[in-house]
């Protein structure tokens, strides 16, 4: 009975594991893109913190709000295509 277990956790946990390390050749955006994505995420969070910037100077600003919410947003989504597809 314990051969039989052993045997059984053997061909059940070790292809699992033996199927990472393959290469994934349906690869969407090769590093060259994913550091450009990685800039342009870097340059909208800039701007975000320049706005934060002049809000801290004149908060009744309503357009500065408006400003902050637009590029921090597209920071945040072009982060979560960063994550799934370089990372």
């Amino acid at each position: 009975m314990k051969v039989l277990i052993t045997l059984a956790m053997i061909f059940l946990i070790t292809p699992p594991v033996l199927a990472d390390g393959h290469k994934n050749s349906n690869q969407l955006m090769n590093k060259e893109e994913c550091a450009e994505l990685k800039n342009g995420i870097s340059e909208l969070l800039l701007i975000s913190e320049y706005y934060w910037t002049e809000l801290e100077k004149d908060s009744e600003k309503k357009e500065l709000y408006e400003a902050i919410a637009f590029y921090s947003q597209q920071a945040a989504n072009y982060s979560t295509i960063y994550d799934v597809w370089c990372d």
